[in-house]
């Protein structure tokens, strides 16, 4: 369990829910290091179809975007909050499963975070050994 697969499994849910623009924004908060990052850890884990948006993203992402790149779990929880306000609580839980114990607690710890999402966190914490 990792943030990586977390951040594969949030871009498998926005395109299977055809929200290709917020997978694009998305990856547009996240570094090329983290992107990067995401295609040699995750990739099994990505699709195919994710896998290339991913590797477009990277191909024509812009210099300015590294400026402005969020760490991936303030990343993560921005479309989290968004997934709460439109009732998404499954996609938000299985996003949630794939984070281990310490990235659940500093998830829930963000001022930014929805304090019901932040509450859905402890359902997962502890479940992973170290």
């Amino acid at each position: 369990m990792s943030c990586m697969n977390a951040l594969a499994e949030m871009l498998r849910q926005l395109f299977a829910a055809r929200q290709a623009r917020a997978a694009e924004v998305l990856m547009e908060r996240c570094s090329r290091e983290t992107l990067e990052k995401l295609l040699r850890e995750s990739s099994a884990f990505l699709g195919s179809r994710v896998h290339y948006a991913v590797e477009d993203g990277l191909r024509h992402r812009k210099p300015h975007l590294e400026e402005t790149a969020l760490p991936a779990i303030r990343a993560i929880a921005s479309v989290l909050n968004a997934w709460l306000h439109d009732g998404r609580r499954l996609a938000i839980r299985a996003v949630l499963r794939e984070l281990n114990s310490d990235e659940l607690k500093e998830l829930a710890a963000l001022p930014e975070l929805n304090d019901e999402v932040a509450t859905m966190t402890g359902d997962f914490a502890g479940g992973d050994t170290p």
